[in-house]
């Protein structure tokens, strides 16, 4: 059971990160293309809050999984895994949409503008909120979405 669960965590993280720098790389090359440093280094700050996020969901889905394995509903388990990478990834672009409205509101400047023309205190700014919103909301929502599972008791 043990090489399935880090099976299909491989897979998931594979096509979590393939996907978000795919969506990511589209978004950002909309302020500069090809994308300049200050866009690189907004994506990278992405994709660690991208990660915190599907680290931080990937807990749940391995005690889903084992779970529902142990109570011999192995799809149900997997689809939990699958149902947790997909609320870990639209929380994840919605919070960074998000910190855009943030660094709108707290600095004066015109970010699309800023990013193309290569601010790249602004882009490592941005990258730094992000990550921070992350940091601070990603367990809280892990723990709301936990409830969608229905433990007959509270797994470890």
């Amino acid at each position: 059971m043990e090489s399935l669960n880090v099976s299909i965590a491989a897979i998931v993280t594979i096509f979590y990160f393939v996907l978000a720098i795919k969506i990511l790389s589209i978004f950002l090359k909309g302020f500069t293309n090809p994308m300049n440093q200050a866009t690189g280094a907004l994506l990278v700050g992405a994709l660690i809050g991208f990660g915190i996020n599907l680290q931080d969901f990937s807990e749940i889905a391995v005690s889903s999984f084992f779970y529902y394995a142990k109570e011999g509903q192995l799809l149900y388990g997997v689809a939990f895994w699958l149902l947790f990478a997909l609320i870990a990834f639209v929380f994840s672009y919605v919070l960074f949409r998000f910190s855009f409205l943030v660094i709108n509101m707290a600095t004066p400047e015109n970010e699309k503008a800023e990013l193309g023309k290569n601010n790249l205190v602004l882009a490592l700014t941005h990258a730094t909120v992000y990550v921070l919103l992350c940091l601070v909301l990603s367990t809280p929502l892990t723990i709301l979405a936990n409830t969608l599972v229905n433990y007959s008791e509270f797994p470890n």
